[in-house]
């Protein structure tokens, strides 16, 4: 081993030449052929210049380069390595904090294990520092933490001075780093390069303070986080998932800010009471027939909307679906009602506040892989600029922090990872298939049609993605004939999923299969209201959820592009309008725009970030210019919308032409708002008038 030990010097004249004599005092292991000293003055104003022109020869060589001007500790090293005649390279500050007495060690480590890189490291023993020194040592253990995620390495030190890596290495990372970056660019682009063999060793840590000479400065703390994250995520998609990550702190902020777990009218409400009602029915007072309810005497208070079957029993209104992806929560909650002595009835605080907390988890699930999707597809930007969107533009916001307990955020999480397991079923060999992925793909279909049945009709997406010619739709014919098997096994699971149900429903009705929601609540498919559904000011589906104008036209791109997703988007997409705007109330009663679209929109995102990925590649610039303005003009408008609701100034059921405008500009309802409203004529519709 040939060693070059470089020395960035910038105003040290005072400690210098001590430094220089306890390196020159250093007793090599005798595998080191020959060591020089490189010392870099950075431009120093106090002397420390004179100090080495004075300093004395010793038994090491010291060759001394003078930097024109003061360019920081990672230009210095830089200009050192490119000097440097040795094949291993040790860099030791001028101060002191570490003792040259350990560099024998870290060459020792370096030779013994094979390693390219070895890094010192102060804190690995668990020595106690004087109180001065903790901030740092508190601040170097976050960034070395963060570093570790980033890099998928060990790193205990992040930041310590020593240093030592063969000049082969230094020379591949092509190292950019000017100033007090230069370790982290060093240690951060090293792990990430997994062929890089890496160690630390435990040096001894003499912290000077700022009186004594300390460089270093808040703003370079700052500075080292910031350089952590972007070489960390440098060339990785990070853009996206760091969204997803604020997306979810907002609304974890939002929730924990606004606390509507604690007002007792809320989140077991509306709809979600029946989807709600399985659980307490069956694990607290075991008993679905809901009989208990019946001159009820206890302790515990609740809330049951039941129906009444035609045999007189009881019967939960909605299916249990939802039940059941909120079991292991309704569980905790429990649990934690419990411990905390609060009503272990199934509807005080800690229940309300677990349902919550669902909401955002099955929000984070369906965000995690509606990035999968975007990501095969189109960039890390435009991926990230839809996943904002969608979160923050569109009515999933309200419904996965407000009205968190209706069914639609856990609708798209399931909907969302089917569209997934889907693209992966069809993009993988058929020997590739294996029993698990028929399985996964039964279970999430049984579900989505358990919470609510006609989005089963999402199926079609299984059946028609990659389909984009007669050819191909031949061949995926085939390919299901051949895979038979396969898909008996998915229509098993699905129906699978579907027992329990059908069991409850047979006890409490006689029948089997049950339409619960009585012969008053329907769909009139012979005149669905498609064109009030789309542009009414009541619930337009445009009108208040307007980056869908911006989804509907994207499909348009999907077919100039043959994407793989354009036939099954299409076909979808029609069908699912047909459906929901046929059923009695198109509406969808009390709630912020057109909710029932909620479930599928990472259908709608697809041709919504194809559209932006257009205007990314494009070479037209005035057209990408449009193409984004459109995006940033639908996306204010939605987060206005959203802001509105909230204030009151958009009607949940009532709206018409003239409150819209009244409210136009207004976050705030104002003193005539009301008068410009007009009610449903709810029984009317029920007979299919008035639609």
């Amino acid at each position: 081993m040939d060693l070059s030990i470089i020395v960035p010097l910038y105003n040290e004249a005072p400690v210098i030449t001590q430094t220089l004599d306890r390196l020159q005092a250093v007793m090599m292991p005798d595998f080191v052929r020959s060591t020089e000293i490189i010392v870099v003055d950075d431009f120093s104003n106090d002397g420390s210049g004179r100090e080495i022109e004075t300093y004395p020869h010793g038994k090491l060589r010291i060759r001394i380069i003078r930097n024109d001007r003061n360019l920081g500790k990672g230009a210095s090293v830089a200009a050192g390595v490119r000097a440097a005649s040795g094949d291993t390279v040790l860099v030791q500050d001028a101060d002191l904090e570490l003792d040259p007495d350990d560099i024998p060690a870290l060459l020792i480590k370096m030779k013994d294990e094979g390693l390219d890189l070895v890094s010192g490291t102060r804190f690995r023993s668990g020595k106690r520092f004087p109180s001065h020194a903790i901030p740092a040592v508190v601040a170097n253990r976050l960034f070395s933490f963060m570093a570790s995620l980033l890099t998928s390495g060990k790193i205990t030190d992040l930041t310590c001075g020593y240093k030592v890596f063969t000049k082969r290495l230094f020379d591949s990372l092509d190292m950019i780093e000017a100033r007090f970056g230069f370790e982290t660019e060093l240690m951060v682009k090293s792990l990430r390069n997994k062929t890089v063999r890496f160690g630390e060793c435990d040096v001894s840590y003499y912290p000077r303070k700022r009186s004594e000479g300390k460089k270093i400065q808040v703003s370079d703390g700052l500075g080292i986080m910031a350089k952590t994250a972007r070489y960390g995520l440098e060339g990785r998609r990070w853009m996206s998932s760091l969204m997803i990550a604020f997306i979810l702190t907002f609304m974890t902020f939002n929730m924990l800010n606004v606390k509507h777990w604690k007002q007792e009218q809320r989140v077991i409400e509306w709809d979600a009471i029946s989807y709600y009602a399985y659980l307490p029915a069956a694990f607290i007072y075991h008993d679905l027939s809901l009989s208990f309810t019946e001159g009820y005497s206890g302790n515990h208070k609740f809330v049951f909307w039941p129906e009444k079957s035609q045999t007189g029993e009881y019967v939960i209104k909605t299916t249990m679906g939802l039940s059941g992806l909120w079991l292991p929560f309704f569980g905790a909650a429990h649990l934690a009602a419990l411990l905390t002595g609060a009503d272990a009835g199934g509807y005080s605080e800690p229940y309300r506040f677990f349902l919550l907390l669902s909401a955002l988890f099955y929000l984070f699930i369906g965000l995690i892989y509606l990035r999968k999707i975007l990501l095969a597809g189109v960039s890390d930007t435009v991926a990230a600029m839809v996943l904002a969107g969608f979160a923050f533009a569109t009515n999933l916001y309200w419904y996965s922090l407000f009205q968190s307990t209706m069914s639609h955020v856990y609708s798209f999480a399931l909907i969302t990872a089917f569209i997934w397991y889907s693209m992966k079923w069809h993009g993988a060999r058929s020997l590739e298939r294996g029993a698990w992925s028929a399985v996964r793909l039964g279970l999430l279909i049984g579900l989505i049609s358990l919470i609510r049945p006609t989005n089963a009709i999402i199926v079609i997406f299984f059946i028609l993605y990659g389909i984009t010619s007669g050819r191909e739709m031949k061949t995926r014919i085939i390919g299901f004939a051949r895979d038979y098997r396969y898909l008996i096994v998915i229509a098993l699971i699905g129906v699978l999923v579907w027992v329990p149900q059908m069991i409850y429903w047979r006890e409490m009705t006689g029948q089997w299969l049950y339409f619960s929601y009585g012969s008053d609540e329907r769909f009139f498919f012979d005149h669905p209201a498609i064109i009030k559904g789309l542009f009414s000011f009541r619930k337009g589906l445009f009108i208040y959820t307007p980056l869908l104008i911006f989804a509907f036209a994207g499909i348009i791109i999907l077919w100039k592009q043959r994407s793989p997703y354009a036939l099954a988007i299409t076909a979808f997409v029609p069908l699912n309008i047909y459906i929901i705007f046929s059923w009695w109330c198109w509406w969808y009663g009390g709630g912020f725009g057109q909710r029932a679209f909620i479930d599928s929109y990472a259908l709608m995102a697809i041709p919504a970030a194809s559209l932006l990925k257009h205007a990314f590649t494009t070479g037209r610039k005035w057209l990408k210019g449009s193409i984004i303005t459109l995006w940033s003009l639908l996306f204010l408008l939605g987060v206005y919308n959203n802001i509105q609701y909230y204030y009151g100034a958009i009607h949940w059921d009532s709206m018409t032409r003239e409150a819209y405008f009244d409210s136009w500009g207004r976050v705030r309802p104002s003193a005539r708002f009301n008068d410009l409203l007009k009610t449903p004529d709810y029984e009317n519709a029920r007979k299919g008038a008035d639609r």
